[in-house]
C-alpha cells in the first residue's frame, strides 16, 4: 500500500519551492527530489525510507547540505536530520565520548564538550553548520587533522537504518547483526591481501570505501560511504583534551610551492594545524564587500605568494608561544607572525576558513568552481603535485587559487571551468580526467575529506583496480541490494558531467534586471548563481540569516532562497508565486551581502524579483502604504494639523485596527506616528540662528524621510551639535529621499526617480564640493552603496561619494575635543544596537569611537538586525517572527541594562520601544547631552 506513516505526515514536505530548495548543496550538481523529511527519531527515518521504497524512490541521508561532491542531493526521498534529529544524547567526560543523533552541529557538540574540558577533533572550516552525520558520511577531517585525525579515527561506534527496514550497530567489536557481522568478516578475509595493498596508505586516502577497517573497527569502515549503506541514526565518537593553551605562528613564502615544501618539514610534537594559502586568495577576499583591509596582519605582504597557518599547543601560554616561535626558524620563509590573542588569531583563521566561499570569485571577478576542490596525496609529495596541477591548469586555460590542509598533503582549489557552453563541459570533463591521472601518479587520492560523491566516482578507476571496485560493489550490495542508497555515488556511478546545475540550457526564464548589477555583467541570473551552497547562511553565530535562526527551514536561509530563484530561471519548477512565497521572511537585512563569503545579496535579488513579478499586477496593499511613506509623509506635512488628526487615527482603539488591516499591516504591532513639526519646517523657522558665519565650514545634512517626518528629535540633536563643532548645518527644502522603501518593496521604476531627482536636488551643494551628512543608516547604506546600482546618474555617484555618517564626521572632532581637555571624559555603560545595513556594508566603528573617547564602556548587541527591518516587521503576517528575532538578544539585553541604549536606525529605536518600552537613543542625542554639558 502506498500509504504514509501518520508519524511521518507532517515532517514529509513535498512542495515545490522545498524540493528546490533541496535541488543542490555545494556541488556543480541537481537533482530535484521527489520529497524531503524531516525527522525527528529514528523511527520517523525508517518510516521514510519504507515510504520511499515502496515507491521505488532513491534514499539520500543529508544534514547542513555543505557536499562539495554532490553527495547530499538525489531525486528521490532526501532525509535532512539537521532541522530536528539534532540532540546530544549523552557526554561522558570520563570515557571522553559523546554519543549523538546525526544532525548536531559540530559547534553545537564542541560547545557542550567545553565545560569537561573536551572538544571533538574534526573541525571542517564549515564547523558552524555542518552535522556529525554529514562529517561521519564523508569522513571530513578539518584543519586540525594533523592532530586529531579524521572523522572516522574519532568513530567509536554508529548506527545505520538500512534500505529493508532493519537498524543496525557498528562497533570495533563488530557488527550487532550476525549475519551481516559474518558476511563483512568473509569479505575482508577473501580480499585482505588486496584491500592492504591498495587502500590505508596514507592519511587523507578517502576516496572509495574503507575497507581496511573491516578487520579491526567496522564503524570505521562505514565512516565515508556517503550514504550509499544507510542513513546515520545514531552516532558515539570520541572526544579530545582541549588544549590548555594556543598559538598561531604564520609563515610566509615566495609562492604557493615554497609553502608546499616546507609544510612536511613543520610535522612536529605539539603542532595541531599546517594549512596552507596561495597568495592570490589575499586579493581574492580584498575584492569583496567590506574586506577591502582584509588580513592587514599577514606576514609577507605585499610580495607573498602563500602562507602557512601553524597553530601549536602547550601547557602554559609561554609553552606554546615558544613552539609557534620554534616553527619560525624551521624552515625558510620570507616573513613570520606569531599571535597568542584569541581575538587576533580568530581574525586571522577567519581568513582561512572562508577559503571555501572566497575563491569561488578570482580577483578580477571570474567565476572558479569545485569539482576538483579535493585531492590529495603524501605531503612529501604535495609540492610536486601542486606544480603539475597548475601545469595542467595551464594547459586549458584554467586558473584557481589553492589552499588546504598542506600538513596532510590535502589541497582545494577551485578553477575557472567554463560550464556557458557544450565544448567547456567538455573540457571540464577532459581536465577530470587527466588530473585523476595526475594526482594517481604522485600516490594520491581524488579526495582527502569532501567524499567522492557526483564530482569524482566515475573517476575512481584510475586510482583503484577493477578487482577493488568489484569489491567495492559487493560490500554495498551486501548492505544495499537493491541499490537505493544514494545511487550515482562510489559504485555505478553517474558520469561527472550528469546533471549538471550550471548547465547551459539553464537559462530559460532570464529577467532583464532594472537594476545595473555591475559586478556581475549586467546579469540577474549571475548575480543570483553567486551562491555556491557553502551554507555559512545557516551558521546559528553570525547576523545572516535572521529568519533561517528562527525557522531551521532551508527554505528561509539565503541558500535556499537562491535556489528557488535559480530553480525560477530554468522555468521548470518554480512558479513566481512559489519565489514570492519563499522570499516572503527575507528581512532585506543586508547581512548576506557582507557575511555570505561570495557576497550574494538577497535584498537586492528580492527587490528585482518583486519588480518584476508584480509588473502590470496589482501588488500587496502594504507595498503602497509603507513604499510609498515618504511621499505619503511629504504630503501630510504640507497639510496643517494632518499629522496630529493622522496620529490619533493611527492610535484610537478600533480605528487603529482598521487602519492596519485597510494597508495591509500587521494587526500585532502598534503603527508609527508622525512628528508634529518636520524637520525641514523647523529648520526653516530657525534660519540665521546659532550655525552661521563665513568661518564656519557648511555641510549638508540629508532630511531622510524617518529623521524629517516621523521623529526629528535625532536629527535636531545632530544639527545641534554639528553647529557646537563648527559647522554650518544646511538641510535642503523640498522633497528628498533615498528610494529605499520602494526598493525593499520591489518598486524599481519609482527608487530610480527618486534618487534622481533627489541627486539633481542636492546638486548645487555638491557642485560646491560640500559633504553630506547622513543619519539613518540604512538610508546611508542606500546612498553609499546601492544607489549607483540603481541609475548610471553622474549626479547620484557624486551624492554617493559625498555621503559620509553622522558619526565619521563627529568622531575625529570629539577625539580632539577629549585630547585637548574642553570635554571631559564621563563614565558608564552604554548598550549599542548596531543596524544590520550599517553592519553589513557601513562602518560601526566609527559611533564606537565617539562613545569610547567620551569615556563611555560600549556593549553590542551581536545578533544583527532588530527583527524589524523596515517595512517587513510591519508586514501582515510578520509581527510575531519580527518580536521573536528580538527575543534573541536584544531585548533581553535591554531589559537588564542600567544605562543609555543607542540605535542609529529608526527601526531599531522602534522595535525597542515596542519590544521593551525603552526608549533608545541616536548617537547624536548622546553627543548633544555631553556637549551641552561641556561647552554650553
Amino acid at each position: 500500500m502506498n500509504t504514509t506513516p501518520h508519524a511521518i505526515q507532517a515532517k514529509l514536505r513535498k512542495d515545490m519551492p522545498t524540493r528546490a530548495a533541496y535541488s543542490s548543496d555545494a556541488s556543480l550538481f541537481r537533482r530535484v527530489p521527489a520529497a524531503v523529511l524531516e525527522p525527528s527519531s529514528a523511527q520517523d527515518v525508517l518510516d521514510g525510507i519504507a515510504y520511499a521504497r515502496e515507491r521505488g524512490w532513491s534514499i539520500v541521508g543529508r544534514g547542513g547540505g555543505s557536499s562539495v561532491a554532490g553527495n547530499a542531493i538525489g531525486d528521490g526521498l532526501v532525509i535532512d536530520t539537521s532541522r530536528y534529529f539534532n540532540h546530544i544524547l549523552d557526554i561522558d567526560p570520563e570515557a571522553k565520548t559523546a554519543t549523538v543523533e546525526p544532525g548536531v552541529i559540530c559547534d553545537q557538540l564542541r560547545d557542550a564538550a567545553a565545560p569537561h574540558g573536551l572538544t571533538y577533533g574534526p573541525d571542517p572550516s564549515t564547523h558552524s553548520r555542518c552535522t556529525i552525520g554529514g562529517m561521519v558520511a564523508n569522513n571530513a577531517c578539518g584543519s586540525h587533522s594533523v592532530a586529531y585525525g579524521t572523522s572516522a579515527d574519532n568513530l567509536v561506534d554508529i548506527t545505520l537504518a538500512l534500505a529493508d527496514g532493519r537498524e543496525v550497530t557498528f562497533s570495533a567489536d563488530g557488527c550487532d547483526d550476525p549475519t551481516l557481522h559474518d558476511a563483512l568478516s568473509a569479505l575482508y578475509t577473501r580480499n585482505q591481501e588486496l584491500i592492504q595493498r591498495e587502500l590505508g596508505r596514507f592519511p587523507r586516502q578517502v576516496s572509495g570505501y574503507g575497507l581496511h577497517y573491516l578487520g579491526t573497527d567496522m564503524a570505521k569502515a562505514i565512516a565515508g560511504s556517503e550514504g550509499t549503506l544507510g542513513v546515520i541514526t545514531r552516532m558515539t565518537v570520541r572526544l579530545v583534551d582541549k588544549p590548555k593553551y594556543t598559538a598561531l605562528a604564520v609563515l610566509s613564502f615566495a609562492d604557493v610551492f615554497a609553502a608546499a615544501d616546507a609544510a612536511p618539514k613543520l610535522r612536529q610534537p605539539g603542532v595541531a594545524t599546517i594549512e596552507g594559502m596561495g597568495g592570490d586568495l589575499l586579493d581574492a577576499l580584498r575584492s569583496k564587500n567590506g574586506q577591502e583591509h582584509a588580513g592587514e596582519n599577514l606576514p609577507g605582504q605585499p610580495h607573498a605568494g602563500g602562507w602557512l597557518y601553524c597553530e601549536t599547543e602547550g601547557d602554559t601560554l609561554e609553552e606554546a608561544i615558544a613552539a609557534a616561535e620554534a616553527l619560525t626558524t624551521t624552515v625558510e620563509h620570507t616573513g613570520a607572525v606569531v599571535v597568542s590573542d584569541h581575538a587576533e588569531a580568530r581574525a586571522l583563521w577567519r581568513i582561512r576558513e572562508a577559503s571555501a566561499g572566497t575563491v569561488t570569485r578570482l580577483p578580477d571577478g571570474g567565476e572558479a568552481w569545485p569539482n576538483w576542490e579535493d585531492s590529495a596525496v603524501p605531503p612529501e609529495n604535495l609540492a610536486s603535485y601542486l606544480r603539475g596541477l597548475y601545469a595542467l591548469m595551464d594547459t586549458y586555460g584554467y586558473r584557481g587559487i589553492p589552499f588546504g590542509h598542506f600538513g596532510e598533503g590535502c589541497v582545494h582549489v577551485r578553477i575557472s571551468f567554463d560550464f556557458h557552453s557544450t565544448e567547456g563541459i567538455t573540457n571540464f570533463n577532459n581536465f577530470m580526467n587527466d588530473a585523476a591521472a595526475l594526482v594517481t601518479e604522485h600516490g594520491g587520492s581524488l579526495s582527502g575529506e569532501h567524499g567522492d560523491g557526483r564530482a569524482r566516482s566515475s573517476l575512481l578507476h584510475t586510482m583503484y583496480s577493477p578487482e577493488m571496485r568489484a569489491i567495492f560493489e559487493e560490500f554495498k550490495l551486501l548492505f544495499d541490494p537493491q541499490r537505493i542508497m544514494n545511487p550515482g555515488v562510489l559504485v555505478w556511478a553517474d558520469a561527472v558531467t550528469d546533471g549538471l546545475r550550471m548547465e547551459p540550457a539553464q537559462r530559460t526564464h532570464e529577467i532583464t534586471p532594472v537594476q545595473l548589477f555591475p559586478r556581475d555583467n549586467g546579469s540577474f541570473t549571475d548575480a543570483v548563481n553567486r551562491c555556491v551552497g557553502v551554507s555559512a547562511c545557516r551558521s546559528m553565530d553570525g547576523s545572516m540569516c535572521p529568519s533561517f535562526q528562527i525557522t531551521h527551514d532551508e527554505i528561509h536561509s539565503t541558500r535556499g532562497r537562491a535556489r528557488i530563484l535559480s530553480e525560477l530561471f530554468r522555468g521548470e519548477t518554480i512558479t513566481g508565486d512559489d519565489a514570492t512565497t519563499a522570499l516572503d521572511l527575507c528581512l532585506s537585512c543586508k547581512a548576506c551581502a557582507s557575511e555570505c563569503p561570495v557576497n550574494v545579496d538577497m535584498a537586492t535579488y528580492k527587490a528585482e524579483f518583486l519588480n518584476d513579478h508584480y509588473a502590470g499586477r496589482v501588488r500587496p496593499r502594504v507595498h503602497y502604504l509603507m513604499g510609498w511613506l515618504p511621499i505619503l509623509s511629504h504630503i501630510a506635512h504640507k497639510l496643517p494639523l494632518v499629522p496630529r488628526i493622522t496620529n490619533w487615527a493611527l492610535h484610537a482603539p478600533g480605528v487603529s485596527t482598521a487602519v492596519a488591516k485597510l494597508g495591509g499591516v500587521d494587526t500585532g504591532r502598534p503603527l508609527i506616528s508622525f512628528a508634529p513639526e518636520s524637520l525641514q519646517k523647523w529648520a526653516r523657522k530657525r534660519s540665521g540662528a546659532a550655525g552661521s558665519g563665513a568661518s564656519r565650514e557648511r555641510i549638508v545634512l540629508w532630511p531622510d524621510s524617518f529623521n524629517n517626518k516621523l521623529n526629528t528629535g535625532p536629527a535636531r540633536a545632530a544639527v545641534e551639535t554639528l553647529e557646537m563643532l563648527g559647522y554650518e548645518v544646511i538641510i535642503p527644502d523640498g522633497f528628498v529621499c533615498c528610494g529605499l522603501t520602494w526598493h525593499s518593496t520591489g518598486q524599481l521604476a519609482m527608487t530610480r526617480r527618486v534618487l534622481e531627482h533627489s541627486a539633481h536636488v542636492l546638486k548645487p551643494y555638491l557642485d560646491q564640493g560640500l559633504q553630506v551628512v547622513a543619519l539613518e543608516p540604512s538610508c546611508t547604506v542606500m546612498l553609499q552603496h546601492d544607489a549607483t546600482t540603481q541609475t548610471a546618474d553622474p549626479a547620484v555617484r557624486e551624492l554617493a561619494e559625498a555621503t559620509h555618517t553622522y558619526a565619521e564626521i563627529v568622531a575625529p572632532k570629539i577625539q580632539a575635543l577629549v585630547a585637548e581637555g574642553k570635554v571631559r571624559k564621563h563614565s558608564g555603560s552604554i548598550l549599542t544596537q548596531v543596524h544590520c545595513h550599517e553592519k553589513s556594508l557601513g562602518d560601526p566603528q566609527q559611533s564606537s569611537l565617539i562613545l569610547a573617547a567620551l569615556g563611555y564602556d560600549e556593549e553590542q548587541i551581536q545578533t544583527g538586525c532588530c527583527g524589524l527591518a523596515g517595512n517587513w516587521g510591519f508586514e501582515d503576517g510578520h509581527a510575531e517572527m519580527s518580536l521573536e528575532l528580538g527575543e534573541r538578544e536584544l531585548f533581553p539585553r535591554v531589559r537588564e541594562h542600567d544605562g543609555p541604549v543607542v540605535a542609529d536606525g529608526f527601526s531599531c529605536r522602534t522595535q525597542v520601544e515596542q519590544g521593551t518600552g525603552t526608549q533608545a537613543q541616536h548617537v547624536a542625542e548622546i553627543v548633544r547631552d555631553v556637549l551641552r554639558e561641556e561647552l554650553g
